[in-house]
C-alpha cells in the first residue's frame, strides 16, 4: 500500500467526533443566548446603579460665592489689583482652614473698569446669580451709586468700598505677616497699597457672619441679618457694614 493509498483510508477512519452534530449546535445557540441575557441583565444593572456611583463620588461641600468688583482695568486697576490679592488671600486661608461651617468659599470678580455702565452690568450679573450671598466693591463714588440700588433690590448684601470704615490707608502700618502672605498670592512679588488692608478686614468681617449663619449654604437674608450691628477689630481698626 503506497502512502496515497493510507492517507486516504486513515482520513476515513477518523471519528466524526471533531464534527458539530446538531445537538451540538443546539447547546452553543442555548449557551450563547443564556449569556447574552446575563450580559443584557448585567447592563442594566450598571445603568441603575453608575448614577449612584457617580454621585457619591462627585459630592463636594456646599460652596458661597462672594462676589468682588472693582476696577482691574484702567487708570484706577492699581486699586483693583490690592483688592483682587488680599481676597484671594482671604479665601485661600479660609478654605485652607476647612472653610466655615462645612463651605466653601469662591471669590467670583468682576471687573468694571471704574465705569458707571460696566458696574451696573456687573451688579446685575451677580444679582442674578443665586449663589452669590455677598458682594464686596466698587471703591469709587460714581460705580458704587449705580450698583448699590441693584444689590439693595435684589437683597444682596453689599459692603461699599472706598467708603469709611474701609478707606485706603497708609500699608505701612499694616502686620509684617501680612506683607508677606499678601506679596506670595501675587504673581510678580508685589507689595501691598493703600487698599489692600481694608480689603483683607472686610472679608474678615465676612468671615465672622458666615460663622454666625447655622444654614448651610448659607442665604442672602441670612447673611444680612448676620451683618447687622457686627463689628470685627481687623488690621486697620474696627469695620463694619455701614
Amino acid at each position: 500500500m503506497n502512502n496515497s493509498q493510507w492517507s486516504v483510508k486513515e482520513q476515513s477512519a477518523m471519528p466524526h467526533a471533531l464534527s458539530p452534530t446538531p445537538y451540538a449546535t443546539r447547546n452553543t445557540f442555548h449557551a450563547s443566548r443564556i449569556t447574552y441575557h446575563v450580559l443584557r441583565f448585567t447592563f442594566y444593572v450598571l445603568l441603575l446603579t453608575l448614577p449612584l456611583f457617580l454621585l457619591a463620588c462627585t459630592r463636594v461641600e456646599p460652596v458661597v460665592k462672594i462676589g468682588l468688583v472693582g476696577p482691574f482695568e484702567g487708570r484706577e486697576r492699581a486699586i483693583g489689583y490690592d483688592a483682587i490679592y488680599s481676597a484671594r488671600l482671604a479665601v485661600r486661608e479660609i478654605n485652607e482652614a476647612g472653610g466655615i461651617n462645612g463651605q466653601r468659599v469662591a471669590l467670583v470678580a468682576l471687573d468694571d473698569g471704574g465705569q458707571p455702565d460696566l458696574a451696573e452690568a456687573a451688579a446685575r450679573s451677580l444679582a442674578l446669580d443665586p449663589d452669590v450671598v455677598l458682594v464686596v466693591g466698587h471703591w469709587l463714588e460714581e460705580t458704587t451709586a449705580v450698583a448699590a440700588p441693584i444689590y439693595l433690590e435684589a437683597s444682596l448684601p453689599f459692603i461699599p468700598m472706598g467708603q469709611p470704615p474701609f478707606v485706603g490707608g497708609d500699608p505701612a502700618g499694616l502686620p509684617a505677616a501680612f506683607h508677606e502672605a499678601y506679596t506670595a498670592v501675587t504673581p510678580f512679588d508685589e507689595t501691598a497699597g493703600p487698599h489692600a488692608g481694608p480689603t483683607y478686614d472686610a472679608f474678615q468681617l465676612i468671615w465672622q457672619a458666615l460663622a454666625a449663619v447655622p444654614a448651610s449654604p448659607a442665604s442672602r437674608t441670612d447673611l444680612q441679618t448676620a451683618l447687622r450691628g457686627l463689628h470685627y477689630e481687623g488690621m486697620t481698626g474696627t469695620v463694619y457694614v455701614p
